[in-house]
C-alpha cells in the first residue's frame, strides 16, 4: 500500500504540470478578454440606447411643439365668424327658421362661401372647412357636389364633443364626417368649435375644418424616422389621431399598449418596456395645451445593430489573440515543465532501485536548485540503503540466535499430554480434565491466524475456559447459554467472549457465598450480532458505573501516563478493538445496579470478518 498514491488520488485536478500550465495561461489570457469584451459591449449599448432616447426625446418633443403651433392656429381660425356681422347675421337668420333649410338668396349663399373661401386660402392640409347652421345648412369651401345641402346634427357622434366644449375649440380625433358625399372612406381629424352670439350666447352653428393627414406628415417630412419604428398620436383617452409605421408587417403597437396598460403608465418620457417578447424603447411628449400626445416606439435590437457589429468584431479579434496566446502558452509551458518531466523521470527510476540515477543541473532557478537536492537525496538513499541492508543481515542471525534458543510451544504442549495421561492412570479425573483443557485454551490461545475465527471456535475455546474454572470453583459456578445456531459460522475476533466471563467470575461471583449463574445470549439484531454475558452478582454502584465506564473509553497511553493502572484493562481492550475494527458504531456497553449484577454487552456486524478488514484499512491509511 503506497500512501502517495492515496493523496495523489484525492487531488482535485489530475493532469500533466505542463497541461495546468497551458490552461493556466489560457485562462489568464481569455478570461481578462472575455471580460473587457462584455464590458465594453455593456457600455456601449448602454449609451447608445441613452443617446438614442435622449436624440428620440428632442425629435418627439419638436414635433410635439409643431403641432401645438399649429392646432393654436387653427383654433383661432375657428372664432374668425364671430368678428364678422354679416356672417352672424346670414347664421341668427338660418337659426330663427324652420327646421328645414329655409329660402337663402344666392347673394348670402355666395357671401358665405366666399368668406370660408379665403380663411381656407392657402392651406393644403385643409381638406375642407364647413360652417354648419343650427337648422344643419351646410356651408363650405369644398365643390357643393362633394356634399350634402343640409345634416342631422343628432346623427353626427363627432356633434357630442363639440356641445361639451361649450364654445371652446374641440379637437376631434380621426372621423368620417357625415355631410360628404364621396365613396373614398377616407377619415379626417378636425378642429370644431360651437360658435355662440356674442351678446346673448345663444347658439348659432358650428364652425368646422377637417384636416387631410399631409398636415402630420408635413411635420415629420424633416425628422428622422427608423424603418423598424412607430410613430403615433393620440389624445388624453387614447384615440388615434396618426399613426406611421414604415413596417407593414410591424404589430399594432397602439393596440398592444393598450391592452398591456403601457400607454401613459409612467410619468418617465422614455421607458423600455416588452411587447410579446421583444423589448421597445418608448418615448412619449405630453402637449398641456391640446391634449395630443406624440408617441415614438422603436425596437430595441434595431438601435443595439452597430453593438452587435462591434462584438462580433470584438469576438474575432479576440479568438486571433487567443490562437496566437495559445502557441506563445504552449512554447512556455513545454520549456518551463520539460526540466520537471525529466526529474519526474529519475525519480521513476529511482522508484524502481536505480539509486545512482542523477539529474543533470542546466539552470540556476528553483528549478535548478530542486535538481541539486534530488541528487543529495538520491546519494543519501543509496547510503542508508546500503546500512539498513547490513542492519538487517545482523538482525537476523540474532533472530535465528533467539530461535535456536527458545523452548518449542510443543514441548509444552506434550508435557501437558504426558501429566494428562500420568493423571489417568492414577484415576484422577478432575486434574486430568483441568490439564486437558489448559492445553485446548494454550493451543487456541498460541494458534496464529488473521485475528478472527467462528463463534463456533471461540465458544469451544471458552468451554475449555469454564471447565477449568468449574474446577475450581465447583458448583459455585453456573454458566448457561443462549446462542443462536445459525450465527457459529459468523466471523468474530479472537479472544472475544473468555475475558467478559472472566470478568464476571472475578467481580461478580467469586466473592459471593452462593457463587452465582453466568447467562451468555448471542442473537441477530437486523445485520448486527449482539452478545451479552449477564451474571446475578453483587453488582455496581452508579458511581462504580460511571468510573468503569470512563475506564473503558481511556486510551491506554492516557491510562500508562497515569500509572500503570491495570484496572479495566480487558475490557478496555475488547471496547478498542471493537471499535478499531468496525468503526465507532460498535463498541462494549456496560450496565448494572446494586445486588441485580452487570450486564455486558457488544455489537458487531453480521459479516464481521470482511467488515473489519475494510474498516482497519481505512484507518490505516489504505486504499
Amino acid at each position: 500500500m503506497n500512501p502517495f498514491r492515496s493523496i495523489r488520488s484525492t487531488l482535485p485536478f489530475r493532469g500533466t504540470l505542463r497541461a495546468k500550465m497551458l490552461a493556466l495561461f489560457l485562462c489568464l489570457i481569455a478570461i481578462p478578454l472575455s471580460l473587457q469584451g462584455m464590458i465594453t459591449y455593456s457600455r456601449f449599448s448602454a449609451s447608445t440606447e441613452e443617446k438614442t432616447s435622449e436624440y428620440t426625446a428632442q425629435i418627439v418633443h419638436q414635433i410635439n411643439r409643431n403641432l401645438d403651433r399649429n392646432m393654436e392656429e387653427l383654433k383661432r381660425l375657428s372664432l374668425n365668424p364671430l368678428y364678422d356681422n354679416s356672417i352672424l347675421a346670414i347664421l341668427r337668420e338660418l337659426r330663427d327658421g324652420t327646421s328645414a333649410p329655409p329660402y337663402l338668396s344666392t347673394e348670402k349663399r355666395q357671401k358665405m362661401t366666399l368668406y370660408i373661401s379665403s380663411l381656407a386660402y392657402s392651406r393644403p392640409e385643409v381638406k375642407g372647412i364647413q360652417i354648419l347652421s343650427m337648422n344643419g345648412m351646410v356651408f363650405s369651401d369644398l365643390d357643393p357636389s362633394l356634399l350634402t345641402s343640409s345634416i342631422k346634427w343628432s346623427e353626427e357622434p363627432w356633434y357630442r364633443r363639440v356641445l361639451e366644449g361649450n364654445g371652446a375649440s374641440v379637437i376631434i380625433p380621426l372621423h368620417r364626417p357625415g355631410y360628404y358625399v364621396d365613396r373614398s372612406g377616407e377619415t379626417y381629424f378636425s378642429v370644431a368649435r360651437l360658435l355662440r352670439e356674442p351678446n346673448t350666447n345663444l347658439p348659432l352653428g358650428v364652425m368646422k375644418i377637417d384636416l387631410k393627414m399631409e398636415m402630420i406628415d408635413q411635420l415629420l417630412a424633416n425628422m428622422p424616422f427608423t424603418k423598424e419604428g412607430s410613430l403615433f398620436i393620440a389624445n388624453q383617452q387614447n384615440e388615434l389621431f396618426y399613426e406611421k409605421r414604415e413596417d407593414d408587417q410591424a404589430p399594432d403597437f397602439l393596440a398592444l399598449l393598450r391592452q398591456t396598460g403601457n400607454l401613459r403608465s409612467s410619468s418617465q418620457a422614455a421607458r423600455t418596456i416588452s411587447l410579446e417578447g421583444e423589448r421597445y424603447l418608448l418615448i412619449e411628449s405630453q402637449s398641456a395645451e391640446t391634449g395630443l400626445g406624440v408617441i415614438s416606439i422603436v425596437p430595441v435590437d434595431s438601435l443595439l445593430k452597430d453593438s452587435r457589429e462591434l462584438r462580433s468584431f470584438t469576438m474575432v479579434i479576440a479568438a486571433l489573440f487567443l490562437v496566437v496566446a495559445g502557441g506563445l502558452a504552449s512554447y512556455f509551458a513545454y520549456s518551463l515543465s520539460k526540466p520537471l518531466v525529466r526529474l519526474k523521470e529519475k525519480m521513476l527510476q529511482v522508484e524502481q532501485g536505480h539509486f545512482h540515477e542523477r539529474v543533470p543541473v542546466v539552470s540556476s532557478d528553483e528549478i535548478g536548485k530542486l535538481s541539486e537536492q534530488f541528487n543529495h537525496m538520491v546519494e543519501e538513499i543509496n547510503r542508508l540503503v546500503n546500512e539498513v541492508y547490513v542492519i538487517s543481515l545482523r538482525e537476523r542471525e540474532a533472530e535465528l540466535a533467539a530461535l535456536q534458543s527458545q523452548i518449542h510451544p510443543h514441548f509444552i504442549y506434550n508435557t501437558l499430554e504426558a501429566i494428562n495421561m500420568m493423571a489417568i492412570r492414577a484415576g484422577n479425573y478432575d486434574v486430568s480434565d483441568m490439564v486437558s483443557s489448559l492445553g485446548k485454551l494454550m493451543r487456541y490461545t498460541a494458534w496464529r491466524g488473521d485475528g478472527f475465527v467462528t463463534l463456533r471456535q471461540e465458544l469451544d475455546s471458552l468451554a475449555s475456559y469454564v471447565r477449568i474454572q468449574q474446577v475450581r470453583l465447583g458448583d459455585r459456578l453456573r454458566v448457561e447459554q443462549d446462542v443462536d445456531e445459525a450465527l457459529l459460522d459468523v466471523p468474530i475476533p479472537k479472544l472475544l467472549l473468555q475475558p467478559l466471563v472472566e470478568n464476571a467470575i472475578y467481580h461478580g461471583i467469586e466473592r459471593q457465598e452462593n457463587g452465582g449463574t453466568i447467562r451468555l445470549a448471542v442473537v441477530q439484531e437486523d445485520a448486527d450480532v449482539v452478545i451479552s454475558v449477564r451474571d446475578n452478582g453483587k453488582g455496581m454502584s452508579r458511581e462504580e458505573l460511571s468510573r468503569l465506564q470512563a475506564m473503558v473509553s481511556l486510551p491506554f497511553h492516557l491510562n500508562e501516563a497515569k500509572g500503570g493502572q491495570r484496572t479495566g484493562t480487558a475490557l478496555r481492550n475488547i471496547h478498542q478493538r471493537i471499535s478499531l475494527l468496525y468503526g465507532p458504531k460498535y463498541s462494549l456497553s456496560i450496565d448494572g445496579e446494586p445486588g441485580q449484577g452487570a450486564v455486558f454487552s457488544m455489537r458487531i456486524p453480521l459479516d464481521g470478518g470482511h467488515r473489519g478488514e475494510k474498516h482497519v484499512q481505512s484507518v490505516a491509511g489504505g486504499r
